[in-house]
């Protein structure tokens, strides 16, 4: 159990007073580590020694230290609220610096025969799922658009519905299907434990993340790296996007359908584009 469910736990098992003070802090648990007892108590609208009651109540020896806990817990989400900090009075670079640096990391660290691993299942599988949440959702869908014409059945499990209809989507998921599953920080657990529901049901399930401690890894039969760092930001998928492009034009390259299929797509399209005419 996480700190955060185990503090939403103890808010419901309190007497009404431990309750108001529990509920506050589980809703603003980062506010909550700025500050003191008496400012939660006038947030929660209780008293400071309910506040007190309720870190003993939560198993802790105090609000200090449970405030304490609270802030190694949360030490990843408050990393963007600490870069808009140090930034604040700092002269700003170019705005695509950290785009260059993390494009540049990201080829220094691309292992070509994973993705040329990678891009062999995608062509060769029974059918392409691609999944995210949060933003990552946004690029799980760039990556079914960009892979649909070249590769079988590709199908954005996250478009919408939330985890439960991603879970009916996944329902016949099995052997010889593949799995793009995309995180970045702040890792969605959601997202790791789809994969670990693919994994299960037979599928293989290719991690796009951006380091090897992300607990995507331990999911996935295949992981690709790019780095998600942002200076200002809270995380970058500049290099995400990259590497799926990257793998994209692996999959066309080894498609011997892909100059047919490109050109019945252009067929296709064509008549909805304003085509650029030579000067």
């Amino acid at each position: 159990m996480s700190l955060l469910d185990r503090l939403r736990q103890s808010a419901l098992e309190g007497t009404p007073a431990i309750r108001k003070v529990g509920i506050w802090i589980a809703a603003h648990p980062l506010r909550a580590i700025s500050l003191t007892a008496d400012e939660i108590a006038e947030q929660a609208k209780a008293s400071q020694a309910a506040v007190n009651r309720y870190a003993t109540h939560a198993g802790f020896a105090g609000f200090a230290e449970l405030r304490a806990a609270l802030a190694a817990e949360l030490q990843d989400a408050q990393e963007p609220i600490a870069k808009l900090n140090q930034n604040s009075e700092v002269n700003a670079g170019h705005p695509l610096a950290c785009a260059q640096e993390g494009l540049l990391h990201a080829a220094e660290e691309l292992d070509l025969q994973v993705l040329e691993q990678c891009a062999q299942r995608l062509l060769h599988a029974r059918h392409v799922y691609t999944i995210g949440l949060g933003m990552s959702h946004y690029v799980a869908g760039f990556a079914a658009s960009a892979f649909m014409p070249y590769v079988q059945g590709t199908t954005h499990l996250s478009e919408g519905g939330g985890t439960e209809q991603i879970l009916r989507r996944m329902s016949r998921l099995g052997a010889g299907d593949v799995v793009l599953a995309i995180t970045v920080p702040r890792y969605s657990m959601d997202i790791v434990t789809l994969a670990r529901f693919a994994r299960n049901r037979g599928a293989t399930v290719i991690a796009l993340t951006d380091a090897a401690s992300s607990p995507l890894v331990g999911a996935a039969d295949t992981v690709l790296l790019a780095p998600a760092r942002h200076s200002v930001l809270s995380h970058s998928y500049v290099s995400i996007t990259a590497v799926i492009e990257a793998l994209l034009e692996r999959v066309v390259r080894l498609n011997p359908q892909a100059a047919v299929i490109t050109t019945e797509l252009i067929d296709t399209v064509l008549p909805h584009l304003q085509v650029r005419t030579p000067e």
